[in-house]
Parts: structure tokens; sequence; C-alpha cells
């Protein structure tokens, strides 16, 4: 459940061209929720790199604040753990949100995690490349070790990226090392336009992540591939506020440079307004340059009074709006129902012409 202001934030970067818990003994999911005593609400979900993370939300709403906005509703366990996490507005479930999906059900036993999603309709759904279940193994500390994708009829599957299972342990430098197997547990890469293989993730004192490194046979190095630009890619860094806001985001080789992905940039930085929502986001190459020729160096973000994203302009680096050089818009406009769910996608130029 990789989250990144998970389907904004991730949607920004689609946009840009390219592209974001733990143990009762034999409790079912109906179980479970009955002897939940805890119920929040949440604007977003904190970012993180990788499923070994917990979920957690940011910027708590009311109950009655949470009738009107868009929101995350954790239904926590007697342990603190999420049972229930739906992503909704005054109770009806929407389909756009930071998840995998609309809602995702939490079931616990000593040894294992077990997710299980469902659409806006409130109906069995799969995620992930035709993902049915997702099922994490626990050690006795209640930590992750591991993470196996399941299809309906409960056999091991690969997920969108080739990826069977996950497997994860704590090393002496409190870092965390992550690898990941296909079906014939062969290590495989992160995605294809990650083409990492073992990756070890640091985190801050306040448990956010901040550095997501590639290594072999212990040692940091450097991806030459295709993907990887014309000096290689090693790690990222990430800057992420005290209220667990993603505020930049770089692109490292071996020796601390900036080095361009796949998709030509190597660095982007996030504003936020008072709540939380993401307004704008810049790209800077390797050369920590703004993006120039085909690319779009800054986008910019409107919300309604609900907080679903209401228009995105594109802007070069002096914040005027521009014409998509491929596309040939500048504005996208989204229109919603009464009830939050979308309706309409409306595309103007940089006049404010309708096409």
């Amino acid at each position: 459940m990789k989250n990144f202001r998970n389907s904004l934030l991730f949607g920004i970067l689609a946009i840009a061209g390219i592209l974001i818990s733990s143990c009762n003994q034999g409790a079912k999911q109906g179980e479970t929720a009955q002897n939940t005593d805890t119920l929040k609400h949440f604007r977003h979900i904190l970012f993180a790199e990788t499923a070994y993370d917990d979920v957690k939300g940011t910027y708590e709403l009311s109950t009655e604040e949470a009738k009107n906005i868009n929101n995350y509703k954790f239904v926590y366990d007697n342990k603190n753990r999420p049972v229930s996490i739906e992503f909704n507005r005054g109770g009806i479930l929407l389909g756009y949100g930071e998840l995998d999906a609309a809602k995702v059900a939490i079931e616990y036993t000593d040894s294992t995690e077990t997710r299980l999603f469902f659409d806006k309709d409130n109906n069995p759904t799969e995620v992930n490349g035709k993902v049915f279940k997702y099922v994490f193994s626990l050690n006795k500390e209640g930590l992750r070790t591991g993470l196996k994708f399941f299809d309906k009829d409960g056999k091991l599957m690969e997920n969108r990226n080739k990826i069977a299972y996950y497997t994860w342990s704590k090393l002496p430098d409190g870092m965390i090392k992550e690898n990941r197997y296909n079906l014939k547990s062969e290590e495989v890469v992160m995605n294809e336009f990650c083409p990492f293989y073992e990756l070890r993730f640091s985190y801050n004192e306040k448990g956010f992540v901040s550095r997501m490194a590639n290594y072999q046979a212990d040692t940091l190095y450097n991806c030459t591939a295709e993907n990887c630009g014309d000096i290689g890619v090693s790690y990222f860094l990430f800057d992420i506020s005290e209220k667990g806001d993603l505020l930049k985001f770089t692109v490292h080789n071996t020796t601390g440079r900036l080095a361009n992905l796949y998709w030509g940039w190597a660095k982007f930085e996030n504003k936020y307004d008072s709540v939380g929502n993401p307004i704008e986001v810049a790209y800077w190459d390797q050369d920590d340059e703004f993006l120039k020729g085909k690319k779009i160096p800054v986008y910019q973000y409107k919300y309604d009074a609900h907080g679903s994203v209401s228009e995105i302009s594109f802007m070069d680096h002096k914040r005027n709006i521009i014409n998509h050089p491929e596309r040939k818009f500048a504005i996208m406009e989204f229109k919603y129902n009464e009830q939050g769910q979308p309706t309409d996608t409306l595309k103007y130029d940089n006049k404010r012409v309708q096409l």
C-alpha cells in the first residue's frame, strides 16, 4: 500500500511523464471489529516508500468535520491496530484516494496480517495487478518479515511488477533490508523503472523514512541500467516534515551527486496548504536546473471545499501557465457529484479556452 500522498502524488508523477498493523490470535475480521474501541478520521495517509511501513493517517479531523471533508476513517482494535481503513465522505466510500482501494479490511493472527480490498461500492476488489489478498508474516515482536500476494483462489501470484513475495529483516545498523522474488523464487527488481534488487531503508527519530538505498553484497551500488540515467542511480533521500508531508525527494549516485531517473528529473519539491493538500510540485534535473524542453517543470493544484482536487495547471519555472508540449492543453478541471464521486474532466489551453 505504497503512498505518495498516494494517488495524488503518484498521480502527480504520472502526469509529469513518469510514474506509495502488526497480532491477534485467530481473530476474524468481524470478531476483531467487535472489539474495536477507537475510531479516527484523517485527511491524508502518511508517505511511505515500502509496504513494510505501517499505514498511518495525518491531519486528523473531528467526526463532525468528516461528514463534509474527504477523509480516511481508521477503525482500531483494543491493541491500537487498524482493522479497517476507508476513504470516504460522510460515510460514502470514494474510489480515488491514497490507498489501493476505497476500503481495506485488516485481519490479524499471532504471525500474520492479512489485507482485503473493497471498491467504492463496498464489493471485494483486486489491486496491484489483480492481487486479491496481501498476507504479511510477523515475528514475535509484531514486525513485518515478509509479504505474499494471493489471487481469489488462494494461490500465490505475482503482482504487476512480477513480484510474488517480499522479505524484510532489520540489520544491526537499524536499516530495513528488503528483497523481492517471483514465483520461481528468483530475485526481482522493485519495478521496471527502478531496477534495484536489494533495498535498504533508513528512518529518522520520528519513524519517517529518510533514505532508500540500492545494495549488492553489503555494498552501496550504483545502478547503470538505462532507466537510471547517464551517471547511474544509487539512493533516494526523503525530506519529510513534522506533520508527515513529503517536502523534497532527491535522487543520487554513489558519490552523492544528483542523478536523473529515466524520466529526466533528479529532484522534486512539494508545497502544501495549511491542511496538508499538495498545492505545487516542481522538478529539477541532475544539474539542479528546472526541467525544460518537453518536460513540465511545475504543476499547481487547487481543491474544492471537500478536499478533492478541482484543478491542475501546467507551468514553466516562472509559474506562467503553459500548454503541455505534447498533450496540447494547460489546465485540467475535475467535476464531482454531491456524494464526491468524479463525474467529468474538462481541459483548457493556457488562455482558459476549453478544448
